[in-house]
């Protein structure tokens, strides 16, 4: 069934229709989410709550684009415009993490079964949390240009503004970023002594890591190791691969329809007598 097609059924109601549009796009919101705001349950929250603002009003939807493009132009005004996370008010600045990461002194190396998983828990979240350092639109314009691969055309119709100011963008956070893994982080620049092997028992000591309760690692669909080299800036954040979330979407929506509301000229009207 064509894009447009699928929309339509949608609209009627179908069911099956609606599924399909569900499953397709909630893996690229969850993944948009996760990277813009470092938390699983706060990216797992924001998904669920862009899933309903698409499907409410996808009669908005008018076809000049395509509809993962208008999927994410509603996802990123989602977020941007959400309040400050706890992650934010922590991490106001790149000087910050740098103190953060210069704060142990005499780290050791973490040598258990799981060094692996945890030295990889470690590099995402630490590389994944610089991300917060970049103010909102700087942050999304990475997301999209560096790691999403987004054209300039395309991610200046997400982001409402225009190609040669996202470009703009991209570049200064491109810039932001580069320097301050080139300053601190080991994997990016070997002169450096920051090692993700040799933070990760100050992070479980400190709840940063959770050992069954990982944040990244064992969440990954798709996972390339060879997709580009680690010590260019985009390798770092592509070799992250795609997450993948435990939570039913699906499920959860359909309970939202069932129990509160029902799709009726695609808005969400309540049941009578509810």
């Amino acid at each position: 069934m064509e894009e447009k097609e699928l929309i339509k059924s949608c609209i009627e109601g179908n069911k099956q229709s609606f599924e399909k549009l569900i499953n397709a796009i909630q893996p690229l919101i969850f993944n948009l989410s996760l990277r813009f705001l470092w938390n699983r349950m706060d990216a797992e929250d924001a998904t669920q709550e862009i899933l309903i603002k698409v499907i409410t009003n996808l009669s908005k939807f008018n076809g000049q684009s395509k509809f993962n493009t208008y999927v994410y132009r509603v996802a990123t005004n989602y977020l941007i415009n959400l309040k400050q996370t706890n992650l934010e008010k922590t991490l106001t600045s790149f000087e910050v993490f740098a103190d953060d990461l210069k704060a142990i002194k005499e780290p050791t190396s973490y040598d258990l079964a799981d060094k692996n998983l945890l030295e990889k828990e470690m590099k995402t979240g630490c590389t994944m949390a610089m991300l917060q350092c970049l103010d909102r639109d700087l942050r999304i314009a990475f997301i999209l240009g560096s790691i999403f691969k987004i054209k300039s055309n395309v991610a200046s119709n997400i982001t409402n503004t225009t190609p040669e100011n996202f470009r703009k963008r991209l570049e200064l956070s491109r810039k932001r970023i580069g320097e301050f893994l080139n300053s601190n982080c080991g994997v990016y620049n070997p002169y450096n002594n920051c090692r993700c092997n040799k933070r990760v028992n100050s992070a479980i000591s400190c709840g940063r890591i959770v050992k069954n309760k990982l944040n990244f690692a064992d969440k990954i669909e798709s996972y390339n190791e060879e997709m580009e080299e680690l010590n260019s800036l985009s390798g770092i954040y592509q070799n992250h691969g795609t997450f993948k979330n435990d939570i039913d979407f699906m499920k959860q929506l359909n309970e939202i329809i069932e129990t509160k509301s029902i799709i009726n000229d695609n808005r969400i009207t309540k049941k009578s007598g509810t």
